[in-house]
């Protein structure tokens, strides 16, 4: 984790870093519209975000029977699938991101400090969707009979998921602001040298 933190307070360049980004961002937009179509597909019968914060193992188990008398499991196990790529999409888009904003701070700076550690914090939450969809896949391998405790385990994985996402977001927002001031406080510091 340290040598990523010295890595991404001076690299990849800020125009390196603008590619990447947007790269990032266009395979995020279309795995996401892959993934939806999918989860549609599946016919699963509540919104993802009530059935993963469910903490729930009966909700989730009556779901999957439902899954399986409209002959849509499958199509479900599938979309688990699609869902890791969306996780590696996200990871490279959060990443990528909150270390392009860095860049609106001077080099050895501590709000580029600050933002590279965001980035790094920001990770938590695709590694926690992935492990979310390990306990997943444990689950749908007997989705009649599963532990109840996976169900603790998935719910309480996801709850860290979106807390993390909601962090990268605020971070992001905050770092921008941020950033934009004291750029246009430089600005006009170096005008008043000037005249």
């Amino acid at each position: 984790m340290t040598t990523l933190y010295r890595y991404f307070l001076q690299l990849p360049k800020t125009s390196t870093l603008w590619v990447m980004t947007l790269v990032s961002l266009a395979f995020n937009l279309w795995i996401t519209q892959i993934l939806n179509s999918h989860y549609a597909a599946s016919k699963f019968p509540v919104p993802y975000f009530v059935a993963q914060l469910s903490f729930n193992p009966e909700k989730i188990k009556a779901w999957y029977a439902y899954l399986i008398e409209q002959g849509t499991f499958e199509q479900y196990i599938r979309t688990q699938h699609v869902d890791s790529l969306f996780i590696i999409a996200t990871l490279f888009l959060h990443t990528l991101a909150l270390v392009l904003i860095s860049r609106l701070f001077f080099s050895e700076t501590k709000g580029r400090k600050v933002m590279v550690i965001c980035a790094l914090i920001a990770a938590i939450a695709p590694v926690c969707d992935q492990l979310e969809n390990c306990i997943s896949y444990l689950m749908l391998a007997n989705p009649a009979n599963f532990p109840g405790v996976f169900a603790y385990i998935y719910s309480s994985f996801a709850a860290i998921k979106f807390a993390m996402f909601v962090f990268a977001y605020v971070a992001a927002l905050l770092g921008i602001v941020a950033g934009i001031v004291l750029r246009i406080k430089h600005y006009f510091a170096l005008q008043s040298t000037v005249n």
